[in-house]
């Protein structure tokens, strides 16, 4: 190897790190490429972005009906690097198959809803892997003992935001609480629930989501569709964040945690295993159980009447991104990895 590893990035489907360079000089998205991987560079490591698929679509989405891995995008070719690095397993597992040292993530394989055939698949690709890692340490233990991945090759690297972008900014607006999130284990239909609990006439409601959940008009307001920088408004205007989930070992909902703690506010998420590795109960948020209206209510209430403590809670929040918890941070996770 060279004292500069040359990395090969992928990040599947579409993405094309050009355009994501292009919004990011306009101030539309966080980090230079996405997910900050560009940073690796300030680690000694020589990154390029794998060139984005341009072939036959039908074909494409005809291939991915094997187990939903997109094979023929991680085929782009792109000169002989000494490492590929892949974002997650959709390219990482037929990247495996292909180079003979490849870095993944994996994000989604080790849920209940992964399929038979997409676990033999994603299983037989990740054993070839160099290394295999997760943003949720929960997730490892699935990986060693369901996917026959050996220890040794398992790696827990915690997940960053940008924290030059994500920042602090005003003071919050009280009684207002503040959602986000479109994946499929987000609960809002709890968060919403809870909400409408609150005793309290100056409580308001903002959450952005395309899920078509109901937010009465008396209680706040749904956002179809916010930019980043909106978001990150409405994050410094929140008093607190709420991430309501559905159970899963894969960290749902820890960009909306991790950004609106880089905001310095205060979060109240549900307690799965992977969101234990990011918020310190009673430090930098609070945990409440999986489904649970009251407890999330009385934790929102609870932050809501102390603006001091949700005040030194969201400092310390902010402090615990720029320490562990930001794309730079996480930028030389990976480069020691491909090192």
């Amino acid at each position: 190897m060279q004292d500069q590893p040359e990395v090969l990035v992928r990040f599947g489907g579409r993405l094309d790190v050009t355009d994501w360079q292009r919004r990011h000089a306009l101030g539309e998205v966080p980090d230079a490429w996405p997910y900050g991987l560009d940073r690796m560079a300030a680690h000694g490591i020589r990154v390029t972005p794998a060139p984005v698929y341009t072939g036959n679509e039908q074909l494409a989405r005809l291939a991915r009906a094997a187990g939903r891995f997109q094979w023929l995008e991680a085929r782009t070719k792109a000169g002989k690097p000494d490492v590929v690095l892949c974002w997650d397993e959709r390219v990482g597992v037929p990247a495996a198959w292909q180079s003979s040292m490849v870095l993944t993530g994996v994000i989604w394989l080790t849920d209940e809803h992964s399929g038979r055939i997409r676990r033999i698949l994603g299983g037989s690709g990740l054993r070839r892997a160099h290394r295999v890692w997760s943003l949720s340490s929960a997730q490892l233990p699935v990986l060693r003992d369901v996917f026959g991945i050996p220890q040794q090759r398992l790696v827990h690297v915690p997940f960053g935001i940008d924290a030059d972008f994500f920042t602090p900014g005003g003071e919050p607006t009280p009684g207002l609480v503040v959602s986000a999130g479109n994946d499929r284990h987000r609960d809002h239909s709890t968060l919403v629930t809870a909400a409408g609990r609150l005793k309290d006439p100056d409580v308001r409601l903002e959450l952005a989501t395309r899920h078509p959940v109901e937010v009465p008009s008396e209680l706040g307001v749904r956002h179809s569709e916010l930019t980043h920088p909106q978001m990150r408004d409405l994050y410094r205007r929140g008093a607190v964040t709420v991430v309501a989930l559905r159970p899963n070992l894969h960290v749902s909902g820890i960009s909306v945690t991790l950004e609106a703690m880089a905001c310095a506010r205060p979060v109240v998420v549900t307690d799965t295993p992977g969101m234990r590795d990011y918020v310190t109960h009673g430090g930098t948020g609070l945990l409440v159980p999986p489904g649970d209206v009251e407890a999330l209510a009385a934790a929102v209430a609870e932050l809501l009447a102390d603006p001091q403590r949700a005040r030194e809670m969201g400092a310390a929040a902010r402090r615990d991104v720029e320490r562990r918890f930001s794309t730079q941070v996480q930028a030389g996770h990976l480069a020691a990895l491909a090192r």
